[in-house]
């Protein structure tokens, strides 16, 4: 791997990407980090648990509203039932709409089982839906159910079961997008090296992370998963380029005022999109995709250096430009944009001031209930802005002001935002 001691030096290079469980696995102390360019510092985290870790959904929820997080109790998870019930679920989408958000996990799903090495398709199998458009077809209409099943999907199994009473729907809504997924990849040719992967990280504040600050210190943990991991034009690790893919079911908008009752999920209906107005990806998005470009930086394997060193190296020094693309596909259209933002190194400093501000003002109980947000929830009682104080290094600040200082960062990171549309 090239790496250069030099400020604006080489970046390391891809000979090796490592998966969730090599990663896991290797032998490397944890007082190895990687320091980019002494703005901040990341290191692997093996059990990220016992660091109190906050995931990315969780800190942009906190953004938008801290008493919507603060204040939400955690859900257990239900248990997936063992089989599909023996009943016709024909009235589950009461004439209307699927639920999206569950159309986005199927879809989510279905693409996880195409390039799954340990789900239930065999690898001649994945290879040719992943060429054979007319096998995707067939096993789309005839064979996901049971695939479904033999995943442990069952739920999303007796949710895509409805579809077989709504063929029209099941096209647009299913069959298309995978079909139009499919033709891409064979289209560019594109390398698939991982997806639906947990990751943990832990990344660690300099002197230098915030500006007129340099004892603030600190770390987050963060945790989350990746959608897709591609190598781009190229066939392999050394010569391909990485690539973050981000999967969603649209792009977001304002949903139309629901008509009464025309049936279960009427209200969750898509909304219909004007002609001639151009929808670009969010800011959040581009949160997520940047926070997941941090996170990939744990997933070099650096045995090389190791070996070099004889063992003894402690930091390895990385360039904040890393030959990387962050991109964010909509399963709606088919269509892919690139995050490409004006100033990679502002881009980041904002964005990691952002992620420690909003984790310790969401860690130390600070619930302002944002007059923006349409949340439901009434605040029975609200303390004084200067009631609780958030330990930052050495010093004190009011969470209001933790958490207004966040939102300065962000706005610095959505001021650096811009997107590329791909064309294949």
């Amino acid at each position: 791997m090239d790496c250069q001691n030099e400020k604006r030096g080489n970046p390391i290079g891809t000979p090796h990407i490592l998966n969730a469980a090599e990663a896991a696995a290797q032998p490397f102390p944890l007082s190895i980090s990687f320091n980019y360019e002494n703005l901040f510092k990341i290191q692997r985290v093996r059990n990220p648990f016992v660091l109190a870790p906050v995931s990315y959904s969780s800190l942009a929820s906190y953004l938008e509203c801290p008493w919507c997080v603060v204040s939400q109790k955690r859900k257990k998870r239900s248990k997936e039932p063992t089989q599909v019930p023996p009943m016709r679920q024909g009235a589950l989408f009461g004439g209307g709409q699927p639920d999206p958000r569950m159309v986005g996990t199927l879809l989510h799903t279905i693409v996880n089982l195409l390039h799954d090495d340990k789900g239930p398709l065999t690898p001649d199998k994945r290879a040719r839906l992943l060429t054979d458009s007319d096998a995707l077809g067939r096993f789309l209409r005839q064979e996901l159910l049971v695939a479904l099943q033999k995943a442990g999907k069952i739920n999303l199994a007796i949710f895509f079961n409805e579809f077989n009473f709504h063929p029209e729907i099941l096209h647009n809504t299913i069959t298309t997008p995978i079909l139009r997924y499919q033709r891409e990849l064979v289209a560019t040719r594109t390398t698939i090296f991982t997806g639906a992967e947990r990751f943990q990280c832990k990344v660690l504040s300099t002197k230098n992370t915030f500006a007129g600050h340099p004892d603030w210190g600190g770390y987050v943990c963060l945790i989350g998963e990746f959608d897709q991991i591609r190598l781009r034009n190229g066939t392999n690790a050394k010569n391909g380029t990485p690539a973050i893919i981000e999967f969603k079911k649209g792009l977001g908008g304002k949903k139309p005022t629901p008509p009464p009752m025309q049936g279960l999920f009427a209200e969750l209906e898509a909304a219909p999109v004007e002609e001639n107005v151009v929808v670009e990806p969010t800011s959040a998005h581009a949160m997520q995709l940047l926070t997941y470009w941090l996170a990939f930086q744990t997933r070099w394997s650096i045995r090389e250096q190791f070996v070099e060193v004889k063992g003894v190296l402690q930091e390895i020094p990385m360039s904040l430009q890393q030959p990387m693309e962050l991109i964010l596909y909509n399963l709606n259209d088919g269509c892919q944009y690139q995050l490409v933002p004006r100033d990679h190194q502002e881009a980041l400093v904002a964005l990691t001031e952002c992620i420690f501000l909003l984790n310790w003002a969401m860690k130390s109980g600070y619930a302002w209930q944002s007059p923006e947000h349409t949340c439901k929830r009434a605040q029975l009682t609200e303390l004084p802005a200067h009631a609780i104080q958030v330990q930052v290094g050495n010093e004190t600040v009011t969470g209001q002001e933790c958490y207004l200082l966040a939102k300065a960062s962000f706005e610095r990171f959505k001021s650096t935002i811009q997107w590329k549309k791909l064309t294949h």
